[in-house]
């Protein structure tokens, strides 16, 4: 059998021009991801774009009140900061929860500088409260409200509720906080004097600014807690914010007082941990008593 030259060399050669395979798929698919990313480009809906607006409008820097009497007054804008993680309580706008109303993330972040996500207005619970000042109270109940920025369009209140199977904290699973749009029983917290041997003897007294204290939340009896749990979000590395009893886990001899008729049942002995220490910081900083600084459990 003869065998012609170009058989014999591997048959038929293309011409340097000759395109094959899905060379015409392949350059339309290039044509439509150019479009689409000048498109993107030019209605700013980048990856890369959108995330750096979500950061400027969250992170727009705000003022705080001063406090010339070194007191804490209700329609303050104040910061309110973890003495465990050292961090400042702040609501991300766009880490929705989803319950009965709309709510919000809270975590604490490093971002020391106020800002619009981080910067509070203490707001009266109850005009009828026994109080006719506007100074802030031990044992008070108030609300910590968020002024509307960004996706948030109305006031947002700081909230919590009861552990459930739908309602808890992420990581550690304790008590949710979160920030809800809408006032109800479950927004309403209490400052209390974070030392329990004087707590009784401090209800009824003026809050100062930058002391340290701890929040109670009324409708659970419940504290507010941050600790160094990492919470990854668009702001980068922050903390859970959760409510916990982070009490010491010495002995408090509550039954020996007892017996002796020097306490009651309702004294709360065990000392708090940093996780529910929380100073509320107005323009002057920390200007209160520092000396009642309870122990670390």
């Amino acid at each position: 059998m003869q065998f012609t030259p170009q058989q014999l060399t591997g048959g038929p050669k293309y011409h340097h021009k000759t395109r094959i395979g899905n060379w015409s798929e392949d350059l339309e698919l290039e044509e439509i991801k150019l479009k689409d990313y000048l498109k993107k480009k030019e209605t700013g809906s980048l990856i890369v774009t959108a995330k750096q607006r979500q950061l400027e409008s969250s992170l727009k820097q705000d003022e705080l009140s001063s406090s010339p009497d070194g007191l804490l007054h209700f329609g303050m804008k104040v910061m309110l900061v973890n003495h465990q993680s050292k961090g400042a309580l702040s609501v991300n706008p766009y880490d929705v929860v989803t319950k009965s109303h709309t709510a919000y993330m809270v975590t604490t972040s490093p971002i020391g500088s106020p800002c619009l996500r981080n910067v509070f207005l203490i707001e009266r619970a109850d005009d009828a409260d026994g109080f006719e000042d506007d100074v802030v109270h031990y044992g008070q109940n108030v609300r910590i409200k968020l002024c509307p920025f960004s996706e948030i369009t109305t006031d947002a209140f700081l909230h919590s509720e009861m552990v459930t199977g739908l309602a808890a904290a992420k990581f550690s699973r304790h008590q949710e906080v979160t920030a809800l749009t809408v006032p109800n029983g479950e927004t309403l917290w209490q400052a209390l004097y974070p030392d329990t041997n004087s707590r009784f003897e401090m209800d009824g007294e003026p809050v100062q600014t930058g002391a340290p204290l701890v929040m109670r939340h009324v409708q659970t009896g419940s504290f507010l807690a941050s600790d160094e749990i990492p919470y990854h979000n668009i702001f980068g590395v922050e903390f859970e914010v959760h409510c916990f009893h982070y009490f010491s886990l010495g002995k408090s001899q509550n039954l020996v007082g007892e017996m002796k008729g020097e306490i009651t049942g309702d004294y709360a002995l065990r000392k708090h941990g940093l996780p529910n220490i929380w100073s509320f910081l107005t323009d002057g900083g920390f200007v209160g008593d520092q000396t009642a600084k309870p122990e670390e459990s």
